[in-house]
């Protein structure tokens, strides 16, 4: 129910992510903007199973270039809990800089921000 509200009120939202050869459901990857947050976030969620082989990073290329040039934004975010490595990682794959932190729901959540200039992925940016 979140998810589709989510779709009904700002017109974006979290995509399911499908694994093309098996066509199972593996998680969800897009923009949200949830009450409490401080901007859109850019957000990947997949199961551990399909961890490291690329889907997040590719996903999350798709749904930043998907801010930047359908919803015109000039930065968007990703909050990422302190201990969870690998999406740390890739949040600075992606050119994402630490950019504070703040707390939700009682949770430190470490946030990551990438600005629209910055975006070098030309395959999704050059449409800018």
């Amino acid at each position: 129910a979140q998810a589709e509200g989510h779709w009904q009120l700002r017109g974006y939202g979290m995509w399911a992510v499908e694994e093309k050869k098996s066509h199972q459901l593996i998680g969800r990857i897009g923009l949200q903007f949830l009450e409490g947050f401080p901007d859109i976030e850019a957000a990947w969620l997949l199961g551990k199973a399909f961890w490291g082989r690329g889907y997040a990073q590719e996903g999350a290329r798709a749904a930043i270039a998907y801010g930047f040039r359908e919803l015109g934004k000039e930065s968007l975010i990703s909050m990422i809990f302190p201990q969870n490595t690998p999406s740390i990682r890739l949040a600075e794959r992606l050119g994402e800089v630490r950019d504070g932190e703040v707390t939700l729901h009682g949770q430190r959540l470490l946030v990551y921000r990438i600005h629209k200039e910055i975006f070098t992925d030309t395959r999704l940016a050059k449409s800018f």
